[in-house]
């Protein structure tokens, strides 16, 4: 990141990916995921709801696994390792208040298992990693005290694909001991004599009826336990100690015996643990406690699975037998279940996340003795396709292909934590595009031929009053939505039709303002109803664009030929077809009314832009641009106007942007005011609210490969100037294609700091905080 203007990321919001094993929570009080290619750094340290304070950017595919290296004696985590699809596994160490990559490995195939352990070899801390592939490859690598890391031995299991892998080592011993659960339902287990020389099998542990999809080790007492959870529901529990001879013929359950450099070990099954109804995927030990300087772990284990819940596993104090001692989940509105789960750092907290890419958290309450659910960090689970701010800059609203609409806003307790505070749209299709019709109003585009027009109820209006104000939401009646189970249309709540509701799915007013909202709240308590439907596209809505007074509304749909790609202008009032405005030959890309709401702009596939007037009460075409001697020789992606309405700029694949003035005509060439030429696909484009002097503006740029860049553009009758007052790399900004940028309303003409907010590709929505007060 370059810049002469100081930059702020103000909020980071993405979900995790939504394979197991893709999180992890240390001691440090930092969870890591994996989102999208990247990985997500969240804080709980400052935050009590945890915040989103950075990503890490290396991986080039999908980030499969996320873990911890822990220390055994249960000091903060510096170091995480990340195994992606890529082929690729990187060690990140922490460096002040950054996490940077200080080892690569180069596995060549899809990495699907990858485990660490520090090894303590004549006082210095090497590192033991183990790697699994999608194709069956098995290796285990060692990084020495110079950085270096090479591979150290590989595996063959003839037919059999390992699925799963974790490393510790032998009781009592510096000796590297593995675990590795084959397709075969076994565990096979492997140490060896020293560290230098090759791992061998000493044992292989049967019992499981299905594939085993997680394991955790830990050690204490002298003893090493292993936790392993299967698609068969059941959680097994194994100890591996040093052989005891037993003298006083004591009944015993059978062990599994082997040697190692002349020492006698043994494996016990401890205990077989039921209470799981669909596949375990996560199991996690009680993490190492500090207390008046004693080490100790509680011998507690917690448990997810796809039956929607969590349990906590303690061995019972007269009798030794494991029970279930705490159960959380099994809410409606998770419908898939859980994918992984993790002890907080002191065991009073215990984190889940869903199918969903969703985070699920409890905390002991000691004055309640109960469990509470927390707010926690949230975000879109596939590309985020477009955003649009409130009219007066309160909230935020973003939809995605992951078939949801859901609003950001600035939590109460502090105006810089931002938080998903409302999920207005759960839909059946792939979301395409919104705009704004009003405050407490907006419309929204999916893959169907349908505009759905929704509306705030009181739910929100009260929400929204706790942390900023609702005076203007007018018109709003219901009380709340609801989505029947076979339908798409989200069907309004008044207070008459509450009592019923409430018996069966609990009731919003159970809703409770001092906190923002949980996943579950956001399923089942946040819908906007939906006012109306808009039919007319021949295709899939693909863009809209609302008049800033909220009277007007423009869509067009997906398009090969000039019929389907006209946009189709909307009476907000009656919900009747004004207008059909023919100018394109291919699908509209986006549409821009100007602020002074003179102007409609469109922006095509065909590579041409249309500039519409309005007069008499209709828009009628004023200027477009010609395929031939045109600026742009590719799709025009993007196209936005400045906040005067004196200026208009578009940007195409071909890296081109063009600013044009207001004071085009029809039937002459138009040229430019001015242009720049970036090299790479321009894909969004944004002015700033203000102007730093006549005739001097800030344009955001966001591109392909996820960049965005702030320029200050002065036009003059005699030249033109581009100047960058910042450039984000694909860690500050995206790293994928930006979909749109829009800046933060402000009331304040004379306002200096400046928010812009931005989504993409990479399923990621930012909000940048920017002074330009010295520009």
């Amino acid at each position: 990141m370059s810049e002469c203007i100081i930059s702020d990321i103000q909020y980071i919001s993405c979900a995790c990916n939504r394979i197991p094993h893709s999180a992890d929570y240390g001691k440090n009080g930092i969870l890591c995921y994996g989102a999208c290619n990247s990985i997500a750094i969240c804080d709980f340290n400052t935050k009590t709801t945890g915040k989103v304070i950075k990503t890490l950017v290396r991986h080039t595919n999908k980030v499969n696994v996320v873990r911890w290296i822990k220390f055994t004696s249960g000091k903060p985590e510096t170091e995480l390792i990340s195994a992606s699809s890529d082929g690729t596994v990187i060690i990140w160490s922490k460096n002040e208040n950054n996490y940077e990559p200080t080892s690569t490995i180069n596995v060549n195939d899809p990495v699907s298992i990858c485990h660490a352990v520090y090894t303590n070899q004549e006082g210095t801390l090497n590192l033991l990693i183990c790697t699994g592939s999608t194709n069956g490859d098995f290796k285990l690598w060692k990084r020495n005290a110079t950085g270096e890391i090479i591979l150290h031995q590989e595996f063959s299991f003839g037919k059999r694909i390992p699925l799963q892998a974790c490393l510790s080592s032998l009781p009592e011993s510096n000796k590297p001991l593995l675990f590795v659960a084959l397709d075969d339902f076994t565990i096979q287990v492997f140490t060896t004599n020293s560290l230098e020389s090759d791992l061998f099998r000493v044992k292989n542990l049967i019992g499981h009826e299905d594939w085993v999809t997680c394991m955790d080790v830990m050690q204490v007492n002298g003893e090493t336990f292993l936790a392993s959870g299967s698609q068969d529901s059941f959680i097994r529990l194994w100890k591996l100690s040093k052989k005891m001879e037993n003298s006083n013929q004591e009944l015993t359950t059978k062990a599994e015996e082997f040697e190692v450099d002349g020492k006698k070990y043994q494996i016990v099954l401890e205990s077989i643990l039921s209470g799981h109804e669909g596949w375990v995927y996560g199991v996690n030990w009680h993490p190492v406690i500090e207390n008046n300087g004693k080490v100790t772990q509680p011998m507690k284990l917690l448990s997810c699975s796809l039956d929607k819940s969590m349990v906590v596993w303690e061995p019972n104090e007269s009798t030794g037998i494991w029970m279930e001692t705490v159960r959380v989940g099994e809410v409606g509105g998770n419908s898939v279940g859980f994918y992984g789960c993790k002890f907080g750092a002191n065991g009073n907290e215990i984190i889940a996340h869903g199918y969903q890419g969703s985070f699920h958290i409890w905390r002991f309450d000691e004055n309640g003795k109960n469990w509470i659910p927390l707010s926690a960090p949230s975000g879109h689970f596939g590309e985020v396709v477009d955003l649009a701010w409130d009219p007066r800059g309160r909230f935020l609203v973003t939809v995605s292909i992951d078939q949801t609409t859901r609003i950001h806003a600035p939590w109460s307790e502090n105006l810089q934590n931002w938080h998903e505070i409302a999920r207005p749209q759960i839909h059946g299709h792939d979301m395409s595009c919104l705009t704004m019709l009003a405050p407490h109003k907006f419309a929204s585009g999916a893959e169907e031929k349908v505009v759905r027009i929704f509306t705030s109820p009181l739910t929100f209006k009260t929400c929204l009053d706790k942390i900023s104000y609702a005076d203007d939401f007018k018109g709003v009646l219901a009380e709340n939505a609801s989505l029947p189970a076979l339908g798409l249309m989200n069907k309004a709540i008044f207070e008459q039709d509450l009592k019923e509701i409430e018996t069966h799915a609990g009731s919003s007013r159970d809703l409770k303002y001092e906190r923002p909202p949980v996943e579950e709240e956001l399923i089942q308590h946040t819908l906007w109803p939906e006012e109306q439907k808009l039919y007319g596209h021949g295709y899939e809505v693909f863009t809209m664009s609302a008049r800033h007074d909220g009277n007007l509304l423009a869509t067009a749909c997906k398009s090969a030929n000039p019929e389907y790609a006209a946009i189709i202008i909307w009476d907000t009032k009656t919900w009747r077809q004004l207008q059909k405005l023919i100018a394109h030959q291919l699908t509209v890309t986006q549409l821009s009314f100007s602020p002074n709401d003179k102007y409609l702009l469109s922006v095509s596939r065909d590579r041409r832009w249309s500039l519409f007037s309005f007069d008499n009460g209709k828009y009628d075409l004023i200027a477009a641009s010609l395929k031939k001697d045109s600026l742009h020789g590719r799709i025009i992606w993007c196209c936005a106007w400045s906040h005067d309405s004196k200026y208009f700029t578009t940007g195409s694949r071909d890296g081109k942007i063009g600013i044009w003035s207001e004071n085009v005509h029809l039937n002459k060439p138009h040229q430019p005011v001015t242009s720049f030429e970036a090299n790479i696909s321009v894909t969004a484009l944004a002015f700033a609210p203000i102007s730093l002097s006549l005739d001097v503006y800030i344009l955001a740029i966001g591109y392909e490969n996820g960049e965005i860049e702030i320029r200050k553009i002065t036009l003059t009758e005699n030249e033109s100037v581009w100047e960058l007052l910042a450039k984000y790399d694909s860690s500050f900004a995206h790293h994928l294609t930006v979909k749109r940028l829009q800046f933060r309303p402000i009331e304040n003409k004379k306002e200096t700091t400046l928010q812009l907010a931005s989504c993409g590709s990479d399923h990621i929505v930012k909000i940048y905080s920017f002074d330009v007060q010295y520009l």
